[in-house]
């Protein structure tokens, strides 16, 4: 159970983290700078954790996860966002909840679950109705794209989580994407008023969110994650409305009801 409760800390980070990027990047920090800046924190904050005991080959399957996941997966995202919008962009990309499972069962990582099929379906179901947008454009080949690429990175770190512990992957993986992205174009473009907010960010999406994202890979496998982190996107449009003081409305109730039968389903026959 305690996989679960990593799993639905993960989801409660990334869900406090969105406000977090979203301020750092309104406040002058470019959205290069900020992956590397998180990247960096979030080394600071784990490399005494990490005990680096593993194999050069799965060194090599973490950084393959890393450069899929943060690296094209969230370009990909990013870019869907930007062509159909934020509703249209979270409803394809966490297609990656079946993805992941799809990548996880094909090499041999876990074994096919229908609780965790009909979880995945209830899950994605609760997302569209939340937020569902109508797919246009670029923004579908974008969004398909962050899918397969998040989905394969999950099932890379189901590999490499059965070797390494999730300090160590956490830390080699932010060790990668730091240098890399403060190597970019406008990987140092920092305001003195975002960087708190970039810094914030690295320690609650990456230090605190990643970490518990990859325990629970270790704990629950793939598939099972990915269902309970796809609380997320709800998550945070709720918390963003609470924050605000905004009306919350009734269609993210019952998307987040859903979802959470989408986990209890997964839970109960796992």
């Amino acid at each position: 159970m305690d996989g679960y409760v990593s799993a639905l800390t993960a989801a409660l980070a990334f869900s406090f983290n969105a406000p977090l990027a979203y301020a750092a990047t309104r406040k002058g920090v470019s959205s290069t700078a900020l992956v590397a800046i998180r990247n960096t924190v979030a080394l600071a904050v784990l490399l005494p954790l990490a005990d680096f005991k593993t194999s050069t080959s799965t060194l090599l399957v973490v950084t393959a996860s890393a450069l899929l996941g943060p690296g094209l997966g969230d370009y990909a995202y990013f870019k869907a966002m930007y062509h159909s919008g934020v509703a249209a962009a979270v409803t394809i990309g966490y297609t990656y909840i079946f993805t992941a499972q799809l990548f996880s069962v094909a090499m041999g990582l876990e074994s096919f679950r229908a609780s965790a099929a009909v979880g995945a379906a209830l899950a994605f179901l609760g997302i569209v109705v939340a937020l569902g947008g109508r797919p246009r454009g670029p923004g579908v080949f974008y969004g398909a794209a962050a899918s397969a690429a998040w989905g394969l990175a999950s099932a890379l770190l189901g590999a490499a989580a059965e070797e390494a512990t999730p300090y160590t992957i956490a830390v080699v993986r932010s060790a990668i994407l730091a240098p890399l992205f403060f190597a970019l174009p406008e990987g140092r473009r920092a305001s003195a008023s975002g960087l708190p907010y970039a810094v914030l960010s690295g320690v609650v999406g990456l230090a605190l969110g990643s970490l518990a994202f990859i325990y629970a890979i270790s704990k629950i496998k793939v598939a099972a994650t990915a269902v309970a982190t796809s609380l997320t996107p709800i998550l945070s449009q709720i918390l963003d409305r609470a924050i605000n003081k905004s009306a919350i409305s009734p269609k993210h109730i019952l998307g987040a009801s859903l979802v959470a039968l989408g986990i209890a389903t997964t839970v109960m026959n796992n």
